[in-house]
This record gives C-alpha cells, sequence and structure tokens, in this order.
C-alpha cells in the first residue's frame, strides 16, 4: 500500500487498487470492435462511425445495438434485437481469434507489473463477455487478481455497479482506487464514484477525467502518484 502525503499533511487516501477496462485501455481491440459494429451496420443498413462507435463502447451488445438502431430500434422485437447483439459479437470473436500478448496495448504490462510489485491490487470491470477469453490469449489474467463476470452484473455501464462491484470484490473503498477507462459510457460510471479516473484518448468526453491521456504508454505509476497526489478535483480527506 503507497500511502499519499502532501508537505506534512498527512491525507486519508491510499492508493491501494487499480480497476482496469479491457478494450481500449489493456487489449487493443479498438479497431475490431469498429469494423464488427461497421458490419453489421452495413448489413441492415444503418449509418455507423467512429464517434458512434466511441459511443457505444463499453455497453453490452444489447444496448450497443439499440444505440446504433436509433429511432430505427422500435421496428425491431426483442428477439430480433438479442439476434442482431449476438451476431455483432460473433464478427469481433472472429477478429480476435489470433490474438496474443502482442496485442496488449503499449505500456500496460510494465505497469501492471509496476502495481503488482508494490502489492496494488488490480481488477478488470469490463461490459465485453468475451473478457476471460481475450485476458487469456493476452497473457494477463496472472496479473489481475479479480475479473468481474459482467453476467453477474445487474446495471451495465454507464451505472457505477461494475466498478464498484470490482472495488467491493477486492475489499478497498472506492476513494482509495484508480479506474481506467476509454469509453465515454465508463468513464460516466467512474465519475459516479468517489474513485480517480483515468481517461484514455483524444475522444473529447475524456476531459473529463482526473487525469486524461493520449496513450497507455503515458501511465506510469510514478506518474499515477503525481497526478493523484496533485489533482485539485481529487477528493482527499485531510486527517484530524
Amino acid at each position: 500500500m503507497i500511502e499519499i502525503r502532501k508537505g506534512d499533511t498527512v491525507r486519508d487516501r491510499a492508493l491501494q487498487a487499480v480497476i482496469f477496462d479491457l478494450d481500449g485501455v489493456i487489449a487493443n481491440t479498438v479497431e475490431h470492435y469498429y469494423h464488427a459494429g461497421k458490419r453489421l451496420a452495413d448489413e441492415i443498413n444503418i449509418p455507423y462511425d467512429r464517434e458512434l462507435n466511441q459511443k457505444v463502447q463499453g455497453l453490452n451488445r444489447y444496448k450497443q445495438v439499440e444505440i446504433m438502431l436509433g429511432d430505427k430500434f422500435k421496428d425491431y422485437s426483442e428477439e430480433e434485437i438479442r439476434e442482431l447483439g449476438d451476431r455483432r459479437s460473433h464478427y469481433y470473436l472472429e477478429k480476435i481469434t489470433t490474438f496474443s500478448s502482442k496485442d496488449v496495448l503499449p505500456g500496460m504490462v510494465d505497469f501492471l507489473i509496476e502495481l503488482k510489485e508494490k502489492q496494488i491490487k488490480t481488477a478488470l470491470a469490463s461490459a465485453s463477455s468475451n473478457a476471460f477469453e481475450v485476458v487469456d490469449k493476452l497473457d494477463v489474467r496472472k496479473y489481475l487478481d479479480i475479473i468481474v463476470d459482467i453476467k453477474k452484473i445487474n446495471n451495465g455501464k454507464p451505472d457505477p455497479e461494475i466498478f464498484l462491484t470490482a472495488a467491493n470484490l477486492l475489499n478497498v473503498k472506492p476513494i482509495n482506487c484508480v479506474a481506467i477507462e476509454d469509453g465515454e459510457a465508463g468513464l460516466t460510471g467512474i465519475l459516479q464514484t468517489d474513485m480517480f479516473s483515468i481517461g484514455v484518448g483524444e475522444h473529447e468526453a475524456m476531459r473529463k477525467a482526473d487525469w486524461r491521456v493520449m496513450s497507455t504508454d503515458e501511465i506510469t505509476l510514478n506518474r499515477l502518484l503525481h497526478e493523484w497526489e496533485n489533482k485539485p478535483s481529487v477528493k482527499l480527506l485531510t486527517t484530524k
């Protein structure tokens, strides 16, 4: 556990855990998600661009389809929506069949190793039903203390439930957690908690994070500690 100090004042906040999203944070899958969504959209003759891909990123497959359809959503039955969501997921799985450790995003293995060395707990909070398979292909499961099972989550992102569940499973208070996201829905969820947020990428929504990075290779433990300690918006409690 790393205790954060500022001057002579001890802050009642310690960095005890880091919670990761998967796609676009650990796994280099954003392009695969885009092409899977574009393929489905072309098949049902609806528009799909990278901005929409960013908006649906982090949502479960059926919610993604709902947003993709927009006003046309009412024209589809629940069964049809589920079929479309499953079809998109199938297209994505086709893309990642050859995944390996080379598909981990820059800097993430080194960062995970740093956290392990400092005994900072780690968790994966991904909306992907394929998360267990992907982390095995990437060979990063050994660095993760907890992988939240999305099937046991009642409310998907942007609800904060998956992040709070991760903290609870790690037995760490949210105020002592960092959570990393690259999707608008996920970041919205984090911002509803006391967690310190890291937003990855150029998308405008990432500006709302406590710390925004353009690339995952910017994230190191030293830089995180610097941002954690000095960010004015962080809710630090001064001990009496």
